[in-house]
C-alpha cells in the first residue's frame, strides 16, 4: 500500500503509462526507451506503479484520449520543411494531457525537485480549472537533410519521436524557471514553469532570453476567448517552423523517455 501519486490516497498501486499506451500503439515501428538514471536503451513501454486505479482508469484515461485524438487529427505524420501547419485544441486539456506526461517522467528521473514541481499540478492534471505559474509553447520542427562530411546527401531525418526532457536552458534567469520538453513528432511542445510565483514583467523578461538562446521558443499557446467554445484554432506558418538541426538534438541529451 502507498499513497497514489496524484489523488494521494492509500491504494494499491497501479501500473501507469509515461506516454499513453493508446499514443505508442500508433507507432509502427517499435520505441526505444531511454533511462536517464541507467543511462541505458530498453525495449519496453516506459511505465510507473504509483498511481491508484480510479485515477488511472477513469480521470487521467480522458487525457490520454485527448491527446491520442490529437495524435490521429495532427501529429501523425512529420513535417517536411516549407510546410506550414495548424492546431485545433482546447487549451486546458491539452496542458494537463502534457503535464500528465511530463509529472509521469519526472518521477523516475530521479530529481526531486522536479518532481515537487510538478506536484503542485497534480489536482489540475485530475479535475482542470486554474492553473498558474506556467506557460505552453509550441515549436514546429520540420524534418532535414542528412549531411556527410559536410555534404548535403539524398537520406533524410525525419521527427519521429516521442520524447519528454528537460530543455537544459542555461540563459539569464535559468535559475527562476524550469523549462519541459514534451515532442510528438514534428509538434514540440515547451511547458515553462517558474520556480516560485513571479511577476508579469519576470515572465517577459525570461521569454526575452530564451529568445535569443540556442532553440527558437515556438509560439505561446492560450485559451479560447469564445464564450461558447474551449476550442482554439492555431495556424503555424513556415517561418515560424524550424527544422531538426544540432542545437535541438543536442536538447534532447537529458531525455528521459
Amino acid at each position: 500500500m502507498k499513497n497514489c501519486a496524484y489523488c494521494e490516497k492509500n491504494c494499491s498501486p497501479t501500473k501507469e503509462h509515461i506516454w499513453p499506451k493508446s499514443l505508442i500503439q500508433k507507432y509502427e515501428d517499435r520505441l526505444s526507451t531511454y533511462s536517464k538514471i541507467n543511462n541505458k536503451l530498453y525495449f519496453s513501454d516506459p511505465v510507473i506503479k504509483d498511481v491508484c486505479k480510479i485515477c488511472n482508469n477513469t480521470k487521467l484515461n480522458k487525457l490520454d484520449t485527448y491527446i491520442s485524438s490529437l495524435y490521429d487529427e495532427f501529429f501523425s505524420l512529420p513535417l517536411s520543411p516549407g510546410e506550414g501547419t495548424e492546431i485545433k485544441y482546447d487549451y486546458n486539456l491539452l496542458l494537463r494531457s502534457l503535464l500528465k506526461i511530463s509529472y509521469n517522467s519526472s518521477r523516475t528521473c530521479g530529481n526531486s525537485k522536479i518532481v515537487d514541481i510538478h506536484s503542485r499540478y497534480k489536482k489540475y492534471i485530475l479535475e482542470g480549472g486554474y492553473c498558474s505559474n506556467i506557460m505552453l509553447r509550441l515549436q514546429i520542427v520540420t524534418s532535414a537533410n542528412i549531411r556527410v562530411n559536410g555534404e548535403l546527401s539524398s537520406d533524410i531525418l525525419d521527427v519521429t519521436t516521442l520524447r519528454c526532457a528537460d530543455i537544459a536552458y542555461d540563459g539569464r534567469l535559468s535559475d527562476q524557471f524550469i523549462i519541459r520538453l514534451v515532442s510528438i513528432n514534428s509538434f514540440w511542445f515547451y511547458i515553462i514553469i517558474s520556480i516560485e510565483p513571479e511577476p508579469k514583467y519576470k515572465w517577459q523578461e525570461f521569454v526575452q532570453e530564451f529568445s535569443s538562446w540556442k532553440i527558437q521558443p515556438g509560439i505561446k499557446l492560450v485559451p479560447s476567448t469564445k464564450k461558447n467554445s474551449s476550442t482554439r484554432i492555431l495556424k503555424i506558418s513556415v517561418n515560424q517552423t524550424t527544422y531538426m538541426h544540432p542545437a535541438l538534438l543536442g536538447s534532447l541529451l537529458y531525455a528521459t523517455h
